[in-house]
């Protein structure tokens, strides 16, 4: 009768802590296959294209005009997600367009439009009189910051960005806590965008 409830007691026990590590193992690998792709699915219903890992923005250590680091701390939920363009200085038309289509994209999202902001980030040169003014009186909206160019490559190289879409990357989807997630390029329709963004932001409102 005593071994059979001693037996009953660890079985018990065992059960108990089982039940009690599941989320932790849980936990666990959620993070593991967010940070490292691996046993990610292959068919996902978002548009843009993945970058996995996500490159973490804060990084580079960015700074505003004024030479200030600026750090991504917000919250998924409440905080402001980015439209990223990485471009020089020098802004040619094809830049410009870029610009154009994420002031577009952004205006279309209606009631969603105040949870985003877009951020172009120079990684080399000086703005010169012309595209300051053209920012200015096109684009008021756009946070200027800056980065090296070699530190933003380098942390491309981490993550599955391809090079060869660099030349026709639009610009890249920041979560609120600095965490690029996707990016977009020339293949992809404003309407492909609208559709990521309020799938991510519909518990927002």
């Amino acid at each position: 009768m005593t071994n059979h409830t001693a037996a009953e007691t660890r079985n018990g026990k065992l059960v108990l802590l089982t039940l009690m590590l599941i989320p932790v193992f849980v936990v666990l690998a959620a993070t593991f296959v967010f940070y490292t792709g691996i046993g990610m699915p292959k068919t996902t219903h978002n548009k843009g294209v993945l970058v996995v890992p996500p490159l973490q923005l804060n990084d580079l250590h960015p700074t505003d005009m004024d030479g200030k680091v600026v750090v991504f701390d917000g919250t998924a939920k409440s905080g402001t997600w980015t439209f990223l363009t990485v471009q020089s200085a020098a802004c040619n038309e094809s830049c410009k367009q870029r610009f154009w289509l994420n002031r577009q994209t952004r205006t279309a999202l209606g009631k969603y439009s105040g949870h985003l902001q877009r951020v172009w980030l120079v990684t080399g040169g000086a703005m010169d009189k012309e595209t300051t003014q053209w920012l200015k009186k096109e684009h008021s909206d756009v946070v200027v910051l800056h980065a090296g160019d070699e530190q933003w490559h380098k942390l491309l190289k981490q993550t599955n960005y391809s090079p060869a879409d660099e030349k026709k990357t639009n610009f890249f989807l920041v979560d609120p806590r600095g965490f690029v997630m996707m990016y977009y390029t020339v293949d992809n329709t404003y309407k492909d965008v609208m559709k990521d963004i309020k799938f991510l932001l519909k518990e927002v409102e």
